[in-house]
């Protein structure tokens, strides 16, 4: 599945962005996500920017809440305990480490806006 972010005049940063677009490819197997072919990060935290992703190109969605990501299945947490604070935390931080051009951003308690500075291009494997 391949699929380029189509960029709405209402997103100037990544309109008026010349750079090529962010090559993200994402591996089904293990959740692993590749930005411009280094590695970022795998498993479910991988998974949860996966889904931002293809909701951000999609939708045009930028707020996002906690409650919706622990009813996902296709995330695979588990039953009993999620970690799932945990997990956005190691997520966001690996983001700004490691790719700023995409970033979460705590908005209110249960609430995150997940924004992108460059266009994206999505692969999945």
């Amino acid at each position: 599945m391949r699929s380029a972010l189509q960029w709405k005049d209402s997103e100037p940063a990544a309109a008026n962005d010349a750079r090529a677009p962010l090559e993200v490819r994402h591996y089904r197997v293990d959740g692993s996500v590749f930005v411009d072919g280094r590695y970022l990060i795998k498993g479910v935290a991988g998974a949860i920017l996966w889904r931002l992703l293809k909701d951000y190109t999609a939708k045009g969605r930028t707020e996002f809440c906690y409650r919706e990501l622990r009813r996902d299945p296709a995330l695979k947490l588990p039953d009993l305990v999620d970690n799932l604070g945990a997990r956005m935390l190691l997520l966001q931080r690996r983001l700004e480490e490691n790719c700023p051009e995409l970033r979460i951003e705590k908005v209110a308690r249960g609430l995150f806006r997940f924004s992108i500075a460059r266009a994206v291009e999505l692969q999945e494997m």
